[in-house]
């Protein structure tokens, strides 16, 4: 048997054995570790793992990959005993053994994970349940066209992104599958393209199959897992927490073509030396690696400048203006008004989301921004 082989064999025997421990999710992985060619696991019921994890976070947060001394607490906390077991090949680091990251992304499946920041995007499509089902189905396919497109434009320029996503009927939530403060970042401009390539499209096509959008973005905390289907986890996260819940309490009070971004503190990613990070100093550092994204062609034409920015009302002069919501359940949320435009050479400019004097139906406190002021007021 060959190397490639018995990688191949070993990564089956792990599989099937995952899946036959999580018994279509009546367990779910806590964690893994490995010596030489040992690996073991560590499952439990769904309600004992995420019961436990508020006084032991690291039995969801951060892989699952963990040491001996992590993985023995581990297993001592969830009251399991490790299921243990030999592969053909060696798990490390050196140059004959095979990556515990390929593990990790086959274990994963089998677990629930927290991720404490990462930016998402919410696109709803105005007025779809009053289309057709042949049109709904064209919005949608648009919609994704976009998305793709816009994870094409940035790789293509060097910004590498890997664009989820997950539908919520009436349009997606969208996020990087990379995490860290640079993918956040690239989500935004991700937001940008994925907004022109739609405002484009709604200019040459017919309007009943391209989707008005009205659209939000944040950062936040949130919970990963795969969707059964059938009998088999999928192999495509979904994401449901904090940060989707936010977006859709805030999208629900955006006028059509509306953009907003939410009010929020990105805390630092581990082992960076880097201080927190709002709103207004994030869309800083966004306009900042926007350069590679000029001189390409949009709507064949090339791009000659990116401006985005966020909008002040009028009876605010001084500073920058946040908008209180209120959402059904008399939570406040604060939003930023978002407003970009793509100047484009020998053509039009696109511009993107509503000018102040447009927000008159925009049901929505405006105040000065004080980042000392919690977004998480009743």
């Amino acid at each position: 048997m060959s190397d490639q082989d018995a990688v191949r064999q070993g990564m089956r025997e792990i599989d099937f054995v995952l899946y036959s421990s999580w018994r279509l999710g009546k367990h779910i992985l806590a964690g893994w570790t490995h010596r030489g060619s040992e690996v073991s696991f560590a499952f439990s019921e769904p309600y004992n793992v995420l019961g436990r994890a508020e006084e032991y976070p690291r039995l969801i947060r951060g892989r699952r990959l963990m040491g001996d001394h992590t993985f023995a607490e581990t297993c001592k906390v969830l009251r399991t005993r490790p299921l243990t077991m030999e592969v053909p090949f060696n798990i490390g680091q050196g140059r004959a053994d095979v990556n515990p990251g390929v593990i990790e992304n086959l274990v994963k499946r089998y677990a629930v994970t927290e991720t404490a920041n990462r930016a998402v995007m919410l696109f709803d499509i105005v007025g779809f349940s009053k289309h057709t089902p042949l049109e709904q189905v064209a919005q949608l396919s648009s919609l994704e066209y976009s998305i793709n497109s816009a994870s094409k434009r940035l790789n293509e320029c060097g910004l590498r992104v890997e664009l989820a996503r997950s539908t919520v009927g009436d349009g997606f939530y969208v996020w990087n599958r990379s995490k860290g403060l640079e993918a956040d970042l690239r989500t935004y401009l991700a937001l940008l393209l994925i907004l022109a390539d739609n405002a484009l499209a709604r200019r040459k096509g017919d309007p009943r199959l391209v989707p008005t959008l009205r659209a939000a973005f944040t950062v936040g905390s949130h919970f990963s897992y795969h969707q059964v289907e059938g009998v088999n986890p999928r192999g495509f996260e979904y994401i449901v927490g904090d940060v989707t819940i936010t977006l859709a309490r805030i999208i629900a009070k955006a006028l059509p073509y509306q953009v907003l971004v939410g009010q929020f503190n990105r805390g630092t990613d581990a082992l960076v030396n880097q201080s927190d990070v709002d709103t207004i100093m994030f869309l800083a550092r966004a306009e900042k690696i926007m350069q590679p994204l000029l001189g390409r062609e949009i709507g064949g034409y090339r791009i000659s400048n990116i401006r985005a920015s966020v909008t002040s009302a009028t009876e605010i002069r001084n500073g920058v203006t946040v908008y209180r919501i209120l959402d059904k359940h008399g939570y406040a949320h604060q939003t930023f008004n978002a407003r970009m435009i793509f100047d484009r050479e020998d053509s039009d400019a696109i511009q993107l989301g509503l000018a102040t004097g447009e927000l008159g139906e925009f049901e929505a406190a405006p105040a000065l921004y004080d980042i000392r002021l919690l977004n998480t007021a009743r």
